[in-house]
């Protein structure tokens, strides 16, 4: 049993509940294709008349009297971000793997994702229409990542399908209901409802809408609700089709309107008694900007959003961008088209880690909001040039400083006045150069260089003196892990930090 479910069992009045599912795996290995072959055999089309009609990021089947919910993850990025906050949405993982194909990164990747959540998963091998499936040649793979399927000898159910045939669904339903069993998931139902957001938008007539997946309690249409940076009263619930209800019950995906502003994915909600208490619950603190800098294989990375008014202002942007050195920042566009900057570019760069540039464009005063919410940065500009150094400034400001050594000084060591753990008294001479106090030193000895030290005070004739320069006998203060002796030399340097350049 998972740990999630374990702490959910200890609680008062449960009842079992459906198991909520996500499906991970390679960009081309069928994620899409098997859920969209799930929805078909239910007879669920991804519109359906009702009341909204927009993508939620989750649907829900009924099979032999009990439901599952799936959670839409292929080339979205609710998964990733419920987890990078570490919150549990899923009770079970669908790991989808081309069975011609194997093992890829973003398989290993996806695996990785599974065992932080701490959930059980089912391998499927898909594409059993596709010459050369063969998951007897794909298992010893999944078995150095540790995944263990029944036939090798292991715990984990694994099922064969075709998404475009439409074979193996059933079998696969039958093995996520007993993985379901297995797992034993409850809820209470008369707990204050709480759960998390999966998706969100911003609707410029309607306002912000979420998907939430209930985990405990029931929610109803009125219910106050916070995150932590959001809060509102349920002005209207809809479920996976679009159709309105009014009352939701634990791993139900739920869209919902009435949110303050749109909360993030990932984030925890939970019920209270009135406004005044959901509005006490939020942060006050601003979100945090996310890093917008990555590191691949030593070299940094830019993520950016480009947006622009025309497509031949998005073709010179992108030829000056394109042009401009890439050796130790590199720039990475994750989305480059003509149009007004809107919800959908926010939660990409939220995701992405991105920066948004826009070009001669108006950002309305909702998606600001909604920008600010996430942490997310937003630049336009009236001149190409501008943006063109901007983008510069942001890739400059991402470069480490670089050290550059600065000889001084050479000081003999002629006397040894008192040592403690922390600070040695010497006496000695300026053989050559000048040097003032907090400046650095390597200590020679023999020709060796044989430790580190800090220069923490200058002493003449017992008075605090500021410079000690070539020839003059004085008495220094100095920080080092190394005994100091007399004939010791001290090789004193500074260091200087500069920003480097593209």
């Amino acid at each position: 049993m998972s740990k999630v479910t374990a702490k959910i069992n200890n609680q008062p009045n449960n009842q079992p509940r459906g198991p909520v599912v996500a499906v991970l795996g390679h960009i081309d290995h069928g994620k899409s294709s098997l859920l969209e072959a799930i929805r078909s055999d239910f007879s669920i089309t991804k519109k359906e008349s009702g009341g909204i009609t927009q993508h939620i990021g989750a649907y829900e089947i009924e099979r032999k009297g009990k439901k599952i919910s799936f959670i839409d993850t292929p080339g979205h990025e609710a998964f990733s971000a419920i987890r990078q906050r570490g919150a549990n949405v899923a009770d079970i993982a669908l790991l989808v793997i081309d069975g011609a194909e194997g093992v890829k990164d973003q398989t290993k990747e996806a695996i990785k994702f599974i065992k932080s959540a701490n959930i059980p998963l089912i391998v499927v091998f898909n594409k059993k229409d596709k010459p050369g499936f063969d998951p007897e040649k794909v298992k010893p793979y999944l078995a150095k990542e540790d995944i263990l399927v029944e036939s090798w000898g292991g715990k984990v159910l694994s099922v064969n399908t075709s998404a475009k045939n439409k074979e193996g669904i059933e079998e696969l339903l039958e093995a996520i209901s007993l993985v379901a069993e297995m797992e034993d998931l409850q809820a209470d139902l008369t707990a204050k409802p709480e759960g998390i957001v999966i998706e969100s938008s911003l609707d410029p007539q309607r306002g912000a809408f979420a998907t939430l997946l209930l985990q405990q309690g029931t929610l109803k249409e009125g219910e106050i609700i916070a995150t932590h940076f959001a809060f509102g009263k349920v002005k209207g619930m809809f479920d996976f089709k679009g159709k309105k209800i009014s009352k939701a019950l634990p791993s139900q995906p739920v869209s919902v309107l009435g949110f303050s502003v749109p909360p993030g994915v990932g984030e925890k909600f939970k019920a209270h008694d009135s406004l005044a208490l959901a509005q006490n619950s939020l942060k006050k603190e601003e979100r945090i900007a996310p890093k917008i800098i990555d590191v691949q294989g030593g070299v940094k990375v830019l993520n950016i959003i480009l947006k622009t008014d025309f497509l031949g202002s998005q073709e010179a942007v992108e030829n000056i961008l394109n042009n401009m050195p890439q050796d130790k920042v590199a720039l990475r566009v994750l989305r480059s088209e003509v149009g007004q900057i809107d919800a959908s570019d926010v939660k990409l760069a939220e995701s992405g880690l991105a920066v948004i540039f826009g070009f001669k464009l108006k950002v309305d005063e909702p998606t600001l909001v909604f920008a600010r919410q996430r942490g997310v940065r937003i630049k336009c500009f009236e001149v190409i040039y501008e943006l063109v150094q901007e983008v510069r400034k942001v890739m400059l400001g991402a470069l480490d400083l670089e050290t550059t050594r600065v000889e001084l000084s050479r000081f003999k060591i002629t006397h040894l006045f008192k040592q403690t753990k922390q600070i040695q008294i010497v006496g000695g001479k300026v053989l050559t150069g000048e040097f003032t106090r907090a400046v650095l030193a390597e200590v020679e000895r023999d020709e060796e260089i044989i430790g580190k030290a800090k220069i923490k005070g200058l002493q003449k004739e017992k008075q605090e003196v500021g410079k000690a320069t070539k020839g003059q006998e004085i008495g220094l203060q100095v920080e080092s892990e190394v005994v100091l002796e007399e004939n010791d030399i001290l090789k004193i340097f500074r260091e200087d930090k500069t920003k480097g350049s593209l």
